[in-house]
């Protein structure tokens, strides 16, 4: 493959500003709800979760079209969507078409958003790999906590339909992968020379695989209901104005920030205990936001959640990734980002589901509760591959 430069890896990199900044528009919600009075709650949560359907429908199109296309077709259409459907959504003059240009931006991220990770894979190695997957996660917390602190201030200067012109950020990121990304292709002959002999994925590994997106879609759903609903909580439990409630999903993103710059340390201690860790910081964090009694709480637990998932996203991708050969590295993301984006989506219908209280406390506890468990689920694997290779060694 051609020489990897540093700003090939930084336009790689300013991909991910765009998938999770999907949700910065969270706090949209009240003054959309009072220009249209007549939509329900959940509709509203829709406008900031639908494009989280749509990327999850173009991922696995992505998958099959990236064979045909190659990698860098596919993330120039996918940027230049993202931005029609960013312009679209300024314009919008109802809901409906707000719903569709929203669908179009999330069709347009989903297209390139499994190579966010999967290039990384299959370009990079050993410690430069963790690295930069750490920083591919700082990325998105970037993107979340820029968008959602543009989208801030916007609203305090301006009409809720201007929020969404931040999206417009993929035109210089289309500029800076066309200039300094090559093509690259995973039928490439050097891409089969990294495959090993063995290219069988064994039942075994199918299994682990299929476990980690099982506790992907878990801790995704909790991550973005706290994203969905934390601005909206604080202003109803009169913690602070609507700013005070996108400064919180701000913090959430420092907190990615922060997790995702230092994963790479973190994992080299914590080592396989990294999920665990992830999953009990986010289930404590949860519950400190249920129990909080002002803003400052709330901000502890959205750092908390926000580092969780700087530690958990980078480390399941990486063990996922790890059981296939390489050139099955971008289907592999595919099906890992289908947990993310389907959680991102389902996120109001499940949390309605699971909210046997009614509130948004309650909601919280619950959530806290759940995260638990899966922290005890995570133990008893640990625990039990302990004692399964002690075992192996004595016989």
């Amino acid at each position: 493959m051609q020489k990897k430069s540093g700003m090939m890896a930084f336009s790689l990199l300013a991909l991910s500003l765009l998938p999770m900044s999907t949700g910065a528009t969270a706090a949209t919600i009240p003054d959309l709800m009072k220009t249209f009075p007549s939509m329900t709650q959940e509709t509203a949560e829709l406008t900031v979760t639908m494009p989280s359907f749509t990327m999850a429908l173009a991922i696995v199109i992505s998958s099959f079209m990236v064979k045909r296309w190659g990698t860098k077709k596919l993330v120039l259409t996918g940027t230049a969507l993202t931005a029609v459907g960013a312009l679209a959504s300024m314009l919008a003059p109802n809901v409906l078409i707000l719903l569709a240009a929203r669908a179009v931006m999330g069709a347009g991220i989903g297209l390139f958003n499994a190579l966010c990770i999967s290039l990384i894979d299959l370009l990079y190695t050993g410690q430069q790999r963790e690295r930069l997957l750490g920083f591919q996660n700082t990325f998105q917390g970037l993107g979340a906590a820029g968008g959602a602190l543009i989208v801030g201030l916007i609203l305090m200067n301006t009409s809720w339909k201007m929020a969404f012109s931040f999206y417009l950020i993929s035109i210089p990121i289309f500029l800076l992968y066309l200039i300094f990304v090559p093509e690259v292709r995973y039928d490439a002959p050097d891409v089969k020379e990294t495959v090993s002999v063995n290219e069988k994925v064994t039942t075994a590994s199918k299994v682990q695989f299929g476990y980690y997106w099982i506790v992907l879609f878990i801790v995704m759903v909790f991550y973005m209901t706290v994203n969905v609903k934390i601005p909206s909580y604080i202003l109803n439990n009169h913690f602070g104005p609507l700013a005070v409630g996108s400064s919180a999903v701000v913090m959430m993103s420092v907190g990615t920030i922060i997790g995702g710059l230092i994963y790479g340390i973190f994992y080299e201690i914590a080592k396989k205990y990294t999920l665990l860790l992830a999953i009990v910081i986010e289930a404590v964090s949860v519950f400190t936001i249920s129990a909080a009694d002002s803003s400052i709480a709330c901000f502890v637990g959205a750092i908390g959640v926000g580092f969780s998932f700087g530690l958990f996203i980078p480390f399941i991708f990486s063990k996922g990734l790890s059981f296939v050969p390489k050139k099955y590295g971008n289907d592999a993301s595919t099906i890992l980002m289908i947990a993310t984006n389907s959680a991102n989506f389902l996120c109001p219908y499940v949390g309605k589901l699971i909210n046997v209280g009614g509130t948004d406390q309650s909601l919280f506890m619950v959530s806290g509760i759940i995260a638990s468990v899966v922290a005890m689920i995570e133990l008893i694997k640990l625990l039990s591959g302990h004692r399964m290779a002690a075992l192996r060694q004595e016989i």
